[in-house]
């Protein structure tokens, strides 16, 4: 049998993408490695809780509303905003506000600093030439046209404007580092976060998936869970379709990944097949770090909850500015710190609570420990437990009585990203989000490849997260699926 485009992998980007072209009558198959369809969007479970494999929210949830409207999908699920909160010694306050409320609260903490408000008319004037991205992305004049604020380091910005390196530590990252980001990224950032906000679906991210998986199916798509691939095929220069793990060659006229585009050039395809100075550039464009994640099921009437005034705190023990940091130290490092089982009744027993902590970590701190795929030095399980509770100690100190309470605990690292998410090195939002280098990356989306009926999906397939993490994987599949109807002659969307 002969499709008309397998996807490999199946979150948010590839069934997005699938259940389109399922819509438009297109004979499709979906591919996932994994024994359930949502990639990192999923969540697991222990002893009676359930804990979130990746996002803990997202911005932009009209666009997704508005998708699931396309496919039919008639239980649409309501929406609940949630707040961030910076806690350390130089500075404590609750940023998921509108601008100009940000403002009078900048100003109050820093009356020395005069141009407050010019900075955020710049993040706003930014805003205002960016805020259709998605819509014309395959507008080399429009894409030049702000090509600039790509290549702006963030830093420089906010070097020219202020003096006081704690407020330009927080205006450039949310927290307490130094700004890496671009202009770009540093405005987009600010707009989702104040303006449009984080949300959470009332059916949790883990049902959007299944929502959007049985629309998938009842259009007439093939799904095959646990399912790996182990080479994207080409013939006469064209994706052809696909060598699985188990040996089986399934022919298609596409091919879209969902996987990441280091795994995807880097791991599924021949090189030989690409151009030496293509490989180059994805070899050489970073991606986001991963991180230390730590889950934990626990009887709330232990903990002292004063200090957390939002679902989401981001606490920084000690600020010593003048030394860098080790990983390890916790208590001059920022931990984030989620009260996740607050979002849905479902997700911790009756009577009991949730907490996610998370803090980045570079997958070279945990790569000697890997041996295989799933497969660990003998020594990982006791470091892993080590760095969860000197995390939890850290924790402790504004959230009084946590390690008593305790009843449940797991953690993640980098090794789990890479061999349960299915991202290259554990990397979890997307390309790195510094000033972008002309000759890594493009343009601003990243569907289309060098190599003809091979397309991209996800959040690896746009240079930037500019509608946020989820919204942008849905984008693209659905990008993904119009340009391939288009090919064909089919009506668009």
């Amino acid at each position: 049998m002969k499709y008309d485009v397998i996807i490999i992998g199946a979150g948010f980007g590839g069934l997005s993408c699938a259940s389109l072209l399922a819509k438009k009558g297109k004979k499709v198959l979906l591919l996932e490695k994994s024994l359930h369809s949502g990639g990192t969007s999923s969540v697991f479970s222990r002893k009676g809780y359930l804990f979130p494999m990746g996002p803990l929210g997202f911005s932009q949830p009209q666009r997704i509303l508005n998708f699931m409207e396309e496919i039919g999908i008639s239980q649409k699920p309501t929406f609940k905003r949630t707040h961030y909160q910076l806690k350390s010694p130089a500075l404590e306050c609750i940023y998921s506000v509108p601008f100009e409320e940000l403002r009078e609260k900048l100003r109050h903490i820093y009356p020395k600093e005069s141009r407050i408000d010019d900075f955020f008319d710049k993040l706003r004037s930014t805003m205002s030439k960016i805020k259709d991205l998605d819509k014309w992305h395959m507008d080399n004049k429009k894409m030049n046209s702000i090509a600039q604020y790509a290549h702006t380091p963030g830093n420089e910005i906010l070097d020219s404007y202020f003096s006081d390196v704690t407020l330009k530590n927080f205006l450039g990252s949310m927290g307490t580092h130094p700004s890496r980001m671009s202009l770009l990224n540093l405005s987009v950032m600010w707009h989702l976060m104040a303006e449009i906000g984080i949300w959470f679906p009332s059916c949790g991210i883990h049902g959007l998936i299944q929502s959007i998986e049985s629309s998938f199916l009842a259009f007439g798509g093939e799904l095959r869970l646990g399912q790996a691939v182990q080479e994207i095929l080409l013939k006469g220069g064209k994706a052809a379709g696909v060598k699985t793990a188990d040996g089986d060659v399934l022919e298609s006229n596409w091919v879209v990944s969902n996987a990441d585009t280091k795994k995807t050039f880097l791991e599924l395809i021949d090189e030989k097949n690409v151009s030496s100075s293509y490989l180059k550039n994805i070899r050489n464009a970073p991606y986001s770090e991963s991180e230390l994640c730590v889950y934990l099921g626990l009887d709330p009437s232990k903990v002292d909850w004063k200090a957390m005034k939002t679902r989401h705190l981001f606490y920084r023990h000690k600020l010593d500015l003048r030394k860098r940091f080790g990983l390890t130290d916790f208590a001059n490092r920022e931990i984030a710190i989620t009260l996740w089982s607050d979002n849905l009744e479902n997700l911790a027993p009756p009577q009991k609570k949730s907490l996610v902590l998370r803090v980045g970590f570079p997958f070279g701190h945990f790569s000697d420990f890997w041996v295989g795929e799933k497969k660990r030095k003998p020594e990982y399980q006791e470091y892993k437990k080590h760095l969860a509770k000197a995390v939890v100690q850290t924790a402790e100190k504004i959230l009084p009585g946590l390690g008593s309470s305790i009843e449940v605990i797991e953690a993640a690292t980098p090794l789990t990203y890479k061999d349960w998410g299915n991202r290259y090195q554990g990397s979890i939002a997307g390309w790195a989000w510094g000033v972008k280098n002309k000759s890594t990356t493009g343009s601003r989306l990243l569907i289309q490849t060098p190599i003809p009926n091979l397309l991209m999906a996800g959040i690896y397939a746009a240079s930037e997260l500019f509608l946020g993490g989820v919204p942008t994987a849905v984008h693209t599949g659905y990008t993904a699926a119009k340009f391939i109807c288009r090919k064909k002659g089919t009506a668009p969307f």
